[in-house]
């Protein structure tokens, strides 16, 4: 049990020094949001995926709040200078890559768990006429 519980806080905290390395101070403050709601609530993988699609929906949201471009400057480059968008972005990823983790995870701890799950999806039977050869 305590090396669970140790296990989950060496995760939080690479989780934490990743997005610090990556994101500077705002990545360091993110992650340690990210980690504490993780510690206090222990958030589902769906949960987690949820947040991502929905910060992910959010980015080009934020990109129009500083208004519409003019034809001039339409391009790739249009949220190049938009921090809050980046790092909504950022915050996005982290939230589906952390729950796309665990759901693996997940899957292969309840299909090591024995033959219980596999009883659930049963073999096809052989064709009649393979019986014979």
């Amino acid at each position: 049990m305590t090396s669970l519980l140790a296990g989950a806080w060496a995760e939080r905290a690479l989780l934490v020094a990743l997005l610090w390395a990556l994101g500077g101070w705002v990545g360091l403050l993110l992650g340690a949001a990210i980690a504490g709601y993780d510690a206090a609530r222990l958030p589902r993988p769906r949960e987690l995926l949820l947040g991502s699609l929905a910060l992910f929906a959010l980015t080009p949201l934020v990109v129009l709040a500083r208004g519409l471009p003019d034809r001039a400057t339409i391009g790739p480059d249009i949220a190049t200078g938009n921090l809050a968008a980046h790092y909504l972005a950022g915050t996005a990823l982290a939230l589906l890559v952390l729950g796309v983790l665990r759901e693996v995870r997940a899957e292969r701890a309840s299909a090591t768990n024995g033959s219980a799950e596999r009883a659930l999806v049963p073999r096809p039977a052989p064709p009649a006429g393979d019986a014979d050869r």
